[in-house]
């Protein structure tokens, strides 16, 4: 009997180490970030990210398609940014969308430390194309402020 408990002990530790994060896990921890609304960390490194394409030869079109992965925070995104619309979509549901002229769908990741935080934006075209040497995704860096809120140190590859 005791041999049979033994693997589905390890069974059940396995499958609890690799469900994905709550959205609590997803919120700013640490002293100095502990106090970050993670839906509005979010929405400026996404307004970060379009000024940046804006300057490039790639800007965003209209209307952007935002990723809801596994590691993306439940948060309430606004319906605009940056002068774009904005709508939060399951990858599933990108299926229906993904080959509209000037489709443009976003990935972001962040990751927040008691200092700052980083936020990682992967960017897919119509049909969910990525370009290979990912010109188009960015990096976006932040230190927290003296007021609790998030300044903007770099945007880059």
């Amino acid at each position: 009997m005791r041999s049979r408990s033994l693997p589905l002990l390890a069974l059940v530790l396995f499958a609890s180490s690799c469900t994905p994060p709550s959205p609590q896990a997803a919120a700013p921890v640490g002293s100095t970030t502990a106090h970050l609304d993670t839906a509005a960390a979010y929405s400026t490194a996404i307004a970060d990210y379009i000024a940046a394409m804006d300057t490039t030869t790639a800007p965003l079109p209209d209307t952007v398609y935002i990723g809801r992965h596994w590691d993306f925070p439940s948060v309430q995104l606004p319906a605009m940014i940056a002068q774009r619309t904005v709508r939060s979509i399951e990858p599933a549901a990108s299926e229906s969308v993904m080959h509209r002229p000037r489709f443009t769908y976003l990935n972001v990741f962040g990751t927040f430390t008691p200092g700052g935080a980083e936020f990682y934006v992967v960017r897919f075209a119509q049909g969910m194309r990525h370009r290979p040497d990912g010109a188009e995704d960015r990096h976006v860096y932040y230190r927290v402020g003296k007021k609790q809120d998030l300044v903007l140190e770099r945007v880059g590859h």
